[in-house]
């Protein structure tokens, strides 16, 4: 084998275990502080939201809450906790 194609070899395989590291938290040597993420928890509507925003482009805060006939501050929350989830990561909320 090539010694150029050893490199590249070795260096996929550093970075398979480096994701490894990343799916098993604790199992990869740490490289500095490591906090540990909030777990967010969900509305009960979580599910639903996500199905309304599947059939349209665009999801406002005002639309959500029409759709799933809850107050405007409800749907806020869920839409931030579908963007923390990286599902909607662009919407826009009401004013």
């Amino acid at each position: 084998m090539d010694d150029a194609v050893k490199v590249i070899l070795k260096k996929l395989d550093d970075i398979d275990s480096r994701l490894k590291g990343l799916e098993t938290p604790g199992s990869a040597p740490s490289t500095g502080p490591v906090e540990k993420a909030k777990k967010i928890e969900r509305d009960s509507l979580f599910h639903k939201a996500v199905e309304a925003m599947d059939k349209v482009e665009e999801l406002s805060s005002k639309q959500l809450s029409e759709s799933l006939k809850i107050d405007v501050k409800r749907a806020e929350a869920i839409l931030d906790q579908m963007e923390a989830a990286g599902l909607g990561t662009c919407y826009m909320k009401e004013v």
